[in-house]
């Protein structure tokens, strides 16, 4: 046989060693599925004894709960450790329940909350759910109900019956202040890592987005619903639709997103860019902006984007942007919307008014330009620029409505 057949025969069979092993894998993993361990076994441990991660982890977790092999903690953490260490989510859930049944005093406590965040910031629940406990009981380490509801909100993301933040424990204990940190934590959190789109829930979004095309009044009711319920797992499937121009649904998906709040952070760099797509319609823009505000509320991404779209958007989406910065009550709004009280567009100066008028003392920054406002006399503008003033109620803002009346 020629040496060139000899070498492409070999390399042919040095590329078909992945599928192959691959294929070992799923069939060992779809025997352990249905209970055949002693197959499970024939099929994962070769692969395991090779260096695959997850047929370690398979190998490790028969051991760990006796299945087809006697339980032996030992055995466990020799396979369990080593796909914990590759990174298989489930496989550092369990080595953090073997250190903390096997490793006596706190030591092995300490160590185990380090395996339970690895697992949970790769979405394992039951992992989230350890952290609460843990942070919330303070269990072998100090109590800490700012992470304890912070891993709750997490994993209400995921699954939203396993733990509702606000009725936790933790939540009553809890200061305003430190609530506001923890969800921050959890929006943080969200921009980090984002949702894992072979996550069950996903598809089963999908699939409901798809039933839209078709579905009458009452069922879209209960789609919207049941994406409410599906949490934050949901979020890239809607995201994809409106990308691919799903937009007879922007109303009824952006709606979704609004009622999620802060949860749907996930969601805010791609309403920004399907925002700054010249392409899309202003009817549906202003459903996406109306969502990022619900959505970012605390959120210093979008506070920036609206004053940007304040200052430079166009006729049509100034107003908008002047609406919703009222979400703000920064001195960075407060400033932008000051500043849009000399814009082109009546309606955008007479929203911006309204907002300062809103804000009521927050919006004292704004007092010389309100005051300038007011020398239109005899006009609306002047008059809630009154108004607006006189919310503020500071002695500069009462002295210049008294300036006015007086010249």
């Amino acid at each position: 046989m020629p040496a060139t057949i000899v070498l492409l025969s070999f390399i042919l069979f040095l590329c078909s060693i992945p599928q192959i092993a691959e294929a070992g894998i799923d069939s060992g993993v779809s025997a352990f599925e249905r209970g055949d361990y002693q197959t499970a076994q024939q099929e994962l441990r070769p692969l395991a004894e090779t260096g695959d991660p997850k047929a370690q982890y398979y190998i490790g977790l028969m051991a760990y709960s006796g299945k087809g092999v006697p339980q032996d903690s030992a055995e466990a953490i020799k396979w369990i450790k080593p796909a914990a260490e590759n990174g298989v989510a489930d496989a550092q859930y369990i080595y953090a329940l073997l250190l903390e049944g096997g490793t006596p005093g706190a030591a092995g406590k300490i160590e185990a909350i380090k395996w339970f965040t690895l697992a949970s910031d790769q979405g394992h629940v039951d992992a989230q759910m350890k952290l609460v406990d843990r942070y919330s009981r303070g269990d072998g380490i100090k109590p800490n109900l700012v992470q304890a509801y912070t891993w709750c909100g997490v994993a209400h993301l995921h699954v939203p019956s396993r733990c509702n933040p606000q009725e936790s424990v933790s939540a009553y204990q809890m200061t305003a202040e430190q609530k506001e940190d923890a969800k921050r934590n959890v929006q943080q959190w969200v921009t980090r890592h984002p949702v894992n789109t072979s996550h069950p829930s996903f598809k089963s979004a999908q699939r409901l987005i798809a039933e839209l095309d078709r579905a009458d009044f009452k069922k879209k009711e209960e789609i919207k619903a049941s994406l409410v319920r599906m949490g934050n797992v949901s979020t890239p499937a809607m995201l994809e639709a409106l990308h691919q121009r799903a937009f007879a649904h922007t109303k009824l998906l952006t709606d979704v997103l609004c009622e999620r709040g802060p949860e749907s952070s996930s969601a805010i760099p791609e309403l920004i860019r399907l925002l700054n797509d010249p392409s899309v319609l202003q009817p549906i823009n202003s459903h996406f902006l109306s969502s990022l505000a619900c959505i970012g509320k605390s959120s210093p991404e979008v506070q920036s984007f609206l004053i940007s779209l304040l200052k430079g958007g166009s006729d049509a989406m100034r107003p908008w942007a002047a609406m919703l910065l009222e979400n703000f009550e920064s001195k960075e709004a407060v400033l932008a919307l000051a500043d849009a009280l000399d814009d082109s567009r009546r309606t955008v100066r007479e929203t911006a008014v309204r907002v300062l008028l809103s804000m009521g003392p927050k919006a004292a920054p704004a007092v010389p330009a309100l005051s300038k406002l007011m020398e239109q006399r005899g006009t609306y503008l002047a008059s809630a620029a009154g108004d607006a003033l006189a919310a503020i109620g500071t002695p500069e803002a009462i002295a210049e409505i008294k300036r006015h009346h007086t010249e």
